[in-house]
């Protein structure tokens, strides 16, 4: 497991992106596929929180790059 830590630009129900700075163009950052990795009593994602993903190390050869998150933690 690698991590990656960032600022949210978009979020939708099974996906987020996150991308080094709130400003971020369309292509950076990495956008994560996730399913129930928050817990109940952590905070709620939304746009421009600061987090660090935990993720695997394989990633897509697509703009942006794309992987699988396995933990997301509200910073």
């Amino acid at each position: 497991m690698v991590t990656f830590t960032g600022y949210i630009v978009e979020l939708e129900p099974t996906r987020i992106r996150v991308a080094p700075n709130r400003d971020a163009e369309p292509f950076d950052g990495i956008v994560f596929h996730w399913e129930d990795v928050l817990r109940e009593d952590e905070t709620p994602l939304a746009v421009g929180q600061y987090v660090r993903v935990e993720h695997d190390e394989k990633m897509t050869r697509s703009l942006p790059p794309q992987a699988t998150a396995h933990r997301i933690d509200v910073l």
